[in-house]
């Protein structure tokens, strides 16, 4: 085993980063945080993992890069199992992996979509999304950053990005 710090590379908005941040939080582990330039995570991911995973979180724990939330979760139970995240009787761990699924492959996609297209479809809103969750050497970009963030969520995510019109289209 290693003294070394875990390392978690994240987004700041996202959901399964969130998840692992919980789990960490909850199992009290000291972790150092990474979350490199927004949509540059794909490219770290790839690179972290070797090519395994293209999304964050991955976590750097004892020389290994793991990636995906759940996979992460049961490294962190197996290294770390005090305060434990499962439940003890198996039944019980069999259910709760089943509801993890669940909103991990039903539920989370369609939300962070519906979220991602209705911030496309407000301006300002996706700005202040982008100067609250950027590095700080881009937030004050964020009107710029918003304006790249909305095209790259339109085309990661497929939602729509549409431009408010200052002034109604003639017809």
């Amino acid at each position: 085993m290693s003294d070394e710090r875990p390392t978690l590379w994240h987004i700041n908005v996202s959901h399964y980063s969130e998840k692992v941040r919980w789990a960490l939080a909850w199992k009290g582990v000291e972790h150092r945080r990474r979350a490199p330039t927004p949509s540059a995570h794909i490219a770290v991911a790839l690179w972290l993992t070797r090519g395994a995973h293209y999304t964050f979180p991955v976590l750097s724990l004892d020389g290994r890069n793991i990636g995906d939330s759940t996979a992460i979760i049961a490294a962190l139970e197996e290294r770390y199992p005090q305060a434990p995240l499962y439940p003890e009787d198996a039944e019980e761990r069999r259910r709760a992996l089943e509801l993890e699924d669940f909103f991990d492959e039903e539920l989370g996609p369609p939300i962070r979509q519906l979220v991602w297209h209705e911030l496309g479809n407000d301006p300002d809103r996706f700005a202040l999304v982008m100067e609250r969750t950027s590095p700080p050497s881009l937030a004050r970009f964020s009107k710029a950053a918003a304006q790249y963030g909305r095209v790259f969520t339109a085309l990661r995510f497929s939602a729509a990005v549409r431009r408010q019109p200052s002034a109604p289209a003639p017809r």
